[in-house]
């Protein structure tokens, strides 16, 4: 029997019996113990990567593997969680002979809105999202069917990923890709199945929690099935080394974004896996974008979606309206989706770089605790590449409000040029906007008209040192109007 210990301070003295984590790094003979560590029933492989084996290993082996001089470290296994911080009303389609229209939820429209401009469409390119979580309702009406043999993985014996006995994964699946134009229930920020995909990791057991081991074996079932987002709306107090070494390699070599749930404690403690620097960390708001009392705020929250009374899918052909920053985390990773689907050329920091950068900003201005960069927008990231494009560098991996290097600092520029940055946000009449810099030995530098109506622009470019006039103009004479 395996048991569960969380490596909290104020628990740490309780007699539990642990899992424990073994990692070994940079030698040659790693993959070849681990194997056989495996095979011998000893312990389970939970990852193999380039830098680093991992495997789980019994309580009695802890000491002697502690002193094996080609082990780097020996730790805990420790608890991990969902974050539903309230469970509403859940109403099944056709009980009692109701007929459940289909309906945008609130979130739905915060994140990627129909107005003033059309709602962001998904793009040409299938970018696959898997959800590491309580596990799947692949029986639901209103989501995508998986294959029952390769669309998801369970590492706990006894329990599929295709079914979803707690209802949490099945919720956030929800607002990810729940189906629309199909008259059922509630639609998501994917709509279509045809043009994205998932895979789901049951990183938790059916009551809603598990282990980090448990986690991470799921999460490298992820990686393994060429996952390009991994959407985590779970967590724990306690950080452990071989979790950041795993996201590290996943992030920085395997090209995946990660995304993960900041946590309901209602105050500034981290919670991980959202803390690692190479994990997005998701704080709540309401519908009025204000933060949810909830949510957790610390310096790396990075980026804020809905997760308050949040409606989507349930088990059993159901809908419920739950709140927790696990209701935000799945807005963040859809919008990345659907963003990328449209850039398929960008990496995984580019658009993650793009969701920073073009968020709504909230709260006191500028990066901040409680909001991060701000709410995600759907069509601000989109313009935000399609401005930029795929080809710009993205600095130093720091995670919180230290991530966005468009947002905390200035991109070099050769020689004596200068760097230009404009935001400008058009009226409904963009036709009678243009602007220009000029030079006072060469003219004018830079110009642009042409713009659509209601929409934000952000432009960035390097230009000689001497232009120093920035001229803008409306040719009706009444500005930025109406």
């Amino acid at each position: 029997m395996t048991h569960h210990y969380n490596l909290a301070p104020s628990i740490q003295s309780h007699s539990i019996c642990f899992i424990d984590f073994l990692s070994i790094t940079n030698h040659r003979q790693g993959h070849t113990f681990a194997d056989s560590f495996d095979k011998n029933g000893k312990g389970r492989v939970i990852s193999q990567k380039r830098h680093t084996e991992t495997i789980t290993a019994k309580i009695n082996d802890m000491d002697k593997l502690k002193k094996d001089p080609n082990i780097e470290y020996v730790e805990l296994d420790v608890e991990r969680h969902a974050f539903p911080n309230m469970r509403g009303y859940e109403v099944v389609a056709g009980k009692g002979g109701r007929r459940l229209s289909e309906e945008t939820p609130y979130g739905i429209d915060m994140v990627n809105p129909d107005s003033p401009t059309p709602r962001l469409q998904q793009g040409s390119t299938s970018i696959k999202v898997c959800v590491v979580d309580t596990g799947y309702d692949n029986d639901h009406i209103d989501l995508p069917e998986l294959d029952p043999n390769t669309g998801g993985f369970s590492p706990y014996e006894g329990q599929s990923w295709s079914n979803d006995g707690h209802g949490h994964g099945t919720h956030c699946a929800g607002t990810i890709g729940a189906m629309g134009g199909n008259d059922k229930g509630v639609t998501s920020v994917n709509p279509d199945p045809t043009k994205f995909s998932f895979y789901i990791g049951k990183g938790l057991t059916d009551s809603g929690s598990g282990s980090s081991s448990g986690v991470m074996e799921a999460v490298q079932k992820c990686v393994d099935a060429q996952a390009n987002i991994i959407s985590m709306s779970l967590g724990g107090g306690a950080p452990t080394n071989a979790e950041l070494e795993q996201y590290r390699e996943h992030y920085e070599d395997d090209g995946v974004l990660i995304i993960a749930a900041a946590g309901n404690g209602g105050n500034s403690g981290y919670s991980y896996p959202a803390s690692y620097k190479y994990v997005m960390s998701v704080a709540a708001v309401d519908s009025n974008k204000n933060k949810a009392g909830f949510s957790q705020f610390n310096d790396q929250v990075e980026i804020a979606a809905p997760g308050v009374s949040v409606k989507s899918t349930l088990p059993g052909n159901a809908y419920a309206s739950w709140s927790g920053t696990s209701m935000a985390t799945p807005h963040v990773a859809g919008v990345a989706a659907l963003v990328w689907s449209h850039f398929p050329d960008c990496s995984n920091k580019q658009i993650r770089e793009a969701l920073i950068a073009s968020a709504e900003d909230l709260g006191a201005g500028g990066c901040d605790n409680e909001y991060g960069f701000g709410l995600v927008d759907a069509k601000a990231a989109y313009d935000y590449l399609s401005n930029r494009g795929c080809g710009f560098s993205v600095g130093e991996t720091l995670g919180g409000c230290d991530q966005c290097t468009e947002c905390t600092s200035t991109p070099a520029c050769p020689g004596n040029e200068k760097y230009f940055k404009l935001s400008l946000e058009t009226d409904n009449y963009p036709h009678e906007t243009s602007w220009k810099v000029t030079s006072p030995t060469s003219g004018d530098v830079l110009s642009r008209s042409g713009y659509e109506d209601s929409t934000t622009y952000t432009e960035r470019h390097c230009i000689q040192s001497d232009a120093c006039t920035f001229e803008i103009s409306d040719s009706y004479g009444d500005g930025i109007c109406c």
